[in-house]
C-alpha cells in the first residue's frame, strides 16, 4: 500500500536535496579520514620506512630499518630484515654512495653479515679510493623478489645514490607477492602495484591484516595447517605453487613480472642519472640435481637432461656437459634457480638502457673445475660459499673500476688483489660452524628431502664445543643472533685468557656491525692488556668515524701521550675529562701533558695545533707529512711507497721500526730495498717478516725475488716451493718462475 504524502508538510527542494546527498556522500568519508588520523596517531602497523633515523651516537646517520619488510610478508610470522648499514644524513663533498638491492644470496646467507659482497666490496673500494668516503648499504632481504625491489627503489633514489647495484632474480616466482607465492596477490602486475601505492595508508593495512587472519584460520580449520616451523628457511615457508614446468603460463608470467620490473627500475634510475650496475645469475649446476622433474612436450625431463650431463662429465665432455647441466637446470619445475632465460632478460633490458652488466657466470665459471660451477663455489643449490661471497665482491669491484664510476684513473697501486682481503678477514670458526649447520638443516627439509617426512638433519648432531652449542642456539632460538654468539664466545675466550681468540670474535662483530661502539672498546682493551698498544690505537682511531665514548678518548689520549705525541693527546683526554670527571688519572694525565706543552712553548716557538685524520693522510702547508702515531705513520709510508717515493718512504719506515718492530713495517721496508736495487737489506728485512707472519704471500713472493736477484737459486727454490703449497697456480707478475730455471 502506497504511503500517501502529508499535505501539511512541505517538499524538501532542490537545494536541500543535495545537501542531504552531499551530507550522506561524507559521513563515510569523514570516517574513513577520522579512522585514518586515529590509526595513525596510534602507529598502527609499525614503521616501514626503508630507512630510519640512528639512535643516540649514531643520531647523524639513516640506517636500514629492521621492520620494513612487514610490507610484504603479512602472512608470515617471522620477516626477514635487511643489514646493519648506516649511512651519514649529509652527504659529504668527497662521498661516493652505492645501494645494493637483492635477495638472500645478497643479504650474505648462511652467514652473518660479515661475509656479504657489499662489506668486502666498500672494504675495496675504501683502500682503493682513500680520498673518497665510500658508503654501501645493502636493502638485500631474504625471499623478496623484483617487486619488492621496485618498491624499494624510490626511497633510495631519495638518498642521493651514485650507484645502484642489482642481484637479482632467482626469488621471481616464490618470493614475496610473486606469481607462486603464499604472499601473493594475483597474478595481475597492475593489482599488486596498485597494493604497493595503497601500502601507505594505514586503512589499507588494517583490511590487508584482517584478511590474512581471516585466510589463516581458515587454513588452520580446513587445510590443518600447523605452527610455523621457526628453523625452516623463509623461502621453504612461503612456496604455494611448487611446480612450474618449462616455457609453461606460469613460467612465463614469472618471466614478463621480471623484465617488466626491471624495465621500471632502469627507467627510473635514468630519469634520476643514476647508473645501474646489474649481474648476471649463477647457481649450482653441477652438483645439484634437479628438484622437481616432469614431462614436457619437445623437451627431456629434467631428471633425463641431468643424467645426460653427468654422462658427458665423466666423458670430459665439458663443453657439451655444461650445455646439459644448464638444461637441466632450467628444466626444474621447483623454481629455486632462475633459468638462463632470466640473464637473457637481464642482459638484454641492461642494454637498452645502456648499463654495464657483470658477467658473473664467466667469473664463476673460470674459478670452477672444468669450467662446470658446483660445491666449489655452493653450499647448495644456490648461495655461494666464502670463496663465492668474495668472488661475488670482486667482479663488482673489478666492473666498478672498468666503468669508471668512481674515478676515471684509479692509482694502480692501491689496487689489491681478493686473496689479500680473502686472507685476513674477519671469519672466526663460529662463523664457519653455524653456517653449516644451517646448511645441515636446510638439507635435510624440503626441497632437499620430501615435504611429508620430519626433519631428522640434527638427530645424529653431538655438541662437543662451545661453538657447536652458540651455532645450535642460534639455529634453533629465534631470540638469540649469530651476534650474540660471536659475544658470548669472546666473553668465553677472554675469562681463559685465549686473548688472540676473543679478539677474533671481536673484529668479526666490527665487521658485522661497524657502528656499535662497545665492539671496539673491547677489542681495544685487549690489544692493550696484549701490549699490541700501536694496533689497540689503529682501532679506536677508526672508531671516531661513528663516535666517541669517553673510553675510546681516553685510551686515544693515553696511546698517543706513550707514544710521544703530546699535542694531539690533548683533545682527546679533554673530551674524556668533560664525560667522566672523576677519573683521577685522566686527570693527571693531563696536567702532565699541560705542563709539557707549556715547557715545550717556553723552549720552543708555539707547534701547530695538529689533527689526526685516519682517512686521510695529514699534511702540513709545506706539503711535508706530519706524524702523529705510529699508526698514521705507517699510513703514511705505505702511501709513499705505492707512490713509488722510495726515497720518502724510507726514512719514515725506519723511524717506525723505532717505535716499534713491526711485520708491517718490516714487510714494506724489505719492498723499498727491493724496489731500490739493494737486495741483501730486502733480505734481512724479509726473512725477520716472513718469521713475525709466516706463509704471507706477498711477503714470500717478494722474498723469492730478491733472491733470485742475488743469485741465491737454493733459498729461493725453498721459498717458491712454500708458496705452491699456498697457491699451486698463484699469479707471477715478475716470471720469478723462469728466472729460477735461468740460474746456474
Amino acid at each position: 500500500m502506497e504511503k500517501k504524502k502529508d499535505p501539511g508538510k512541505p517538499e524538501p527542494g532542490p537545494r536541500k536535496k543535495r545537501i542531504f546527498s552531499i551530507i550522506v556522500f561524507l559521513i563515510p568519508l569523514v570516517f574513513i579520514i577520522i579512522l585514518e588520523i586515529f590509526l595513525r596517531i596510534l602507529g598502527y602497523g609499525g614503521d616501514t620506512r626503508l630507512f630510519i633515523s640512528g639512535t643516540d651516537d649514531i643520531s647523524n646517520y639513516w640506517m636500514c630499518n629492521p621492520k620494513v619488510a612487514r610490507r610484504y610478508f603479512f602472512m608470515q610470522e617471522t620477516i626477514p630484515t635487511p643489514s646493519k648499514d648506516l649511512f651519514l644524513k649529509e652527504k659529504p663533498e668527497n662521498g661516493y654512495r652505492i645501494f645494493v638491492l637483492g635477495g638472500s644470496t645478497t643479504a650474505g646467507f648462511p652467514y652473518g653479515n660479515n661475509i656479504m659482497f657489499s662489506r668486502i666490496l666498500n672494504r675495496r673500494l675504501s683502500d682503493t679510493f682513500p680520498n673518497k668516503y665510500i658508503e654501501i648499504i645493502n636493502t638485500a632481504m631474504s625471499a623478496i623478489n623484483s617487486y619488492t625491489l621496485v618498491d624499494l627503489v624510490d626511497e633510495i633514489l631519495d638518498k642521493q645514490p651514485d650507484v645502484i647495484i642489482i642481484y637479482a632474480g632467482h626469488n621471481e616466482y616464490y618470493g614475496a607477492l610473486g606469481v607462486a607465492s603464499m604472499e601473493s596477490l594475483g597474478r595481475i602486475p597492475w593489482v599488486v602495484h596498485t597494493y604497493l601505492n595503497l601500502k601507505k595508508y594505514k586503512i589499507f593495512v588494517l583490511v590487508r591484516d584482517i584478511v590474512g587472519s581471516i585466510r589463516k584460520a581458515v587454513g588452520k580449520t580446513f587445510y590443518d595447517s600447523t605452527k610455523e616451523d621457526p628453523t625452516a628457511t623463509l623461502m621453504a615457508r612461503i612456496v604455494a605453487e611448487q611446480k612450474i614446468p618449462y616455457q609453461s603460463e606460469m613460467y612465463e608470467l614469472g618471466k614478463k613480472q621480471f623484465q617488466n620490473n626491471l624495465t621500471v627500475i632502469f627507467r627510473k634510475a635514468e630519469k634520476a642519472n643514476v647508473p645501474v650496475l646489474v649481474s648476471e645469475l649463477v647457481s649450482n649446476i653441477r652438483d645439484q640435481a634437479p628438484f622437481e622433474s616432469v614431462k614436457i612436450d619437445s623437451f627431456p625431463t629434467a631428471e633425463r637432461a641431468y643424467q645426460v650431463a653427468r654422462a658427458l662429465d665423466r666423458q670430459k665432455d665439458y663443453a657439451d656437459a655444461q650445455i646439459a647441466y644448464s638444461l637441466a637446470k632450467d628444466l626444474d619445475a621447483l623454481r629455486f634457480r632462475a633459468s638462463e632465460e632470466f640473464n637473457d632478460i637481464i642482459r638484454q633490458t641492461a642494454e637498452k638502457f645502456k648499463m654495464p652488466v657483470v658477467p658473473m657466470k664467466s667469473v664463476f665459471e673460470k674459478q670452477s673445475p672444468d669450467g662446470l660451477m658446483g660445491n666449489n663455489l655452493f653450499v647448495e643449490h644456490l648461495h655461494p660459499n666464502v670463496d663465492g661471497h668474495f668472488l661475488l665482491a670482486d667482479a663488482f669491484y673489478r666492473e666498478l673500476l672498468n666503468n669508471k664510476f668512481i674515478s676515471p684513473d684509479p692509482d694502480s697501486n692501491l689496487i689489491k688483489t681478493s686473496s689479500c682481503y680473502r686472507e685476513g678477514w674477519s671469519f672466526t670458526p663460529l662463523d664457519s660452524a653455524s653456517a653449516a649447520l644451517g646448511i645441515l638443516y636446510l638439507k635435510g627439509g624440503w626441497p632437499f628431502k620430501p615435504k611429508t617426512r620430519p626433519n631428522h638433519s640434527l638427530d645424529n648432531f653431538t655438541v662437543k664445543t662451545i661453538i657447536d652449542s652458540l651455532a645450535l642456539r642460534v639455529l634453533v632460538d629465534k631470540s638469540y643472533s649469530l651476534e650474540s654468539a660471536h659475544l658470548h664466545l669472546a666473553e668465553f675466550y677472554e675469562t681463559r685468557n685465549q686473548y688472540n681468540n676473543a679478539l677474533n670474535e671481536y673484529m668479526a662483530l666490527i665487521y658485522t656491525i661497524p657502528w656499535e661502539m662497545m665492539f671496539y672498546e673491547r677489542a681495544a682493551r685487549l690489544l692493550i692488556k696484549m701490549n699490541q698498544t700501536d694496533r689497540a690505537l689503529g682501532i679506536l682511531l677508526e672508531s671516531f668515524k661513528y663516535g666517541s665514548t669517553a673510553f675510546t678518548n681516553k685510551w686515544t689520549g693515553q696511546l698517543l701521550i706513550a707514544q710521544g705525541f703530546i699535542q694531539d693527546a690533548v683533545p682527546y683526554l679533554e673530551k674524556a675529562y668533560a664525560l667522566t670527571p672523576d677519573d683521577k688519572q685522566l686527570e693527571n694525565n693531563l696536567i702532565k701533558a699541560g705542563d709539557f706543552l707549556q715547557k715545550t712553548i717556553g723552549e720552543h716557538a708555539e707547534p701547530k695545533q695538529s689533527r689526526i685524520d685516519p682517512q686521510q693522510v695529514p699534511q702540513n702547508n709545506s706539503g711535508e707529512l706530519k706524524i702523529t702515531s705510529n699508526t698514521v705513520l705507517l699510513q703514511n709510508s705505505i702511501a709513499l711507497v705505492k707512490a713509488k717515493n722510495y726515497n720518502k718512504a724510507l726514512p719514515l719506515l725506519k723511524k717506525s721500526l723505532k717505535i716499534e718492530d713491526t711485520f708491517e713495517a718490516r714487510k714494506w721496508l724489505g719492498l723499498v730495498y727491493l724496489a731500490t736495487g739493494k737486495f741483501k737489506e730486502s733480505i734481512v728485512n724479509l726473512e725477520k717478516a716472513d718469521n713475525m707472519n709466516p706463509d704471507n704471500f706477498e711477503v714470500l713472493y717478494n722474498l723469492a725475488h730478491a733472491y733470485i736477484l742475488l743469485k741465491q737459486k737454493l733459498p729461493a727454490k725453498n721459498i717458491i716451493q712454500r708458496m705452491e703449497k699456498l697457491r699451486p697456480d698463484f699469479y707471477d707478475p715478475q716470471k720469478i718462475r723462469s728466472k729460477l730455471d735461468e740460474l746456474k
